[in-house]
């Protein structure tokens, strides 16, 4: 009896596990991305790109395609789809797995400020120029031409267009995981 999987993807963890889960003759994996990313990493597996009209639309998908069991691998900040997954699975029957990226703890020495949207951290940084590092969607990269007193470093999967009407911006186009060394020498 072969077993059809979705997984809700677009993390590097949801690409790994498709691959692995594939290679088993009973599993049959589908790949959901949301299709926010121009040119996603090849997945090894059959690919769905899209969205599926919230939780309705994708309990409707799940049971029209004869799923046994949802992964919902998406990205930690994807709220709204690890939302509608959970309905759409208790709407449909289908058991739900979700996949969790462990959070950041703060250490002694760490100066956390807490916001809820981009335009939050945008406000957070202050008056006074500051180097910031960004490492967000390019959706949400607009949001901080409302403090264009700042030095940006942008790293994106994908080029943030147009670019930000600040006067400091650089761009870096580069796909995680990237190792810690790596990341330690950009930021110094």
């Amino acid at each position: 009896m072969t077993h059809r999987i979705l997984i809700l993807g677009g993390t590097t963890e949801a690409r790994q596990l498709a691959g692995k889960l594939a290679r088993r003759a009973d599993f049959s994996i589908t790949l959901s991305l949301a299709g926010r990313t121009e040119s996603p990493v090849a997945q090894g597996v059959p690919v769905r790109v899209g969205g599926f009209g919230g939780a309705a639309g994708l309990a409707a998908y799940l049971r029209q395609e004869k799923i046994d069991l949802l992964i919902d691998a998406t990205h930690p900040y994807a709220a709204q789809i690890s939302a509608n997954a959970a309905e759409a699975a208790k709407q449909s029957g289908v058991p739900i797995l979700a996949l969790r990226r462990p959070g950041w703890e703060p250490v002694a020495g760490d100066r956390w400020t807490l916001v809820d949207s981009a335009a939050e951290a945008a406000r957070a940084l202050g008056q006074a120029p500051r180097r910031v590092f960004l490492a967000i969607g390019r959706q949400e990269a607009g949001a901080f031409e409302a403090a264009p007193q700042h030095r940006y470093l942008i790293r994106s999967v994908d080029p943030v267009e147009p670019k930000l009407a600040v006067p400091d911006a650089h761009y870096l186009l580069a796909r995680g995981p990237f190792p810690e060394a790596d990341e330690r020498a950009l930021l110094e």
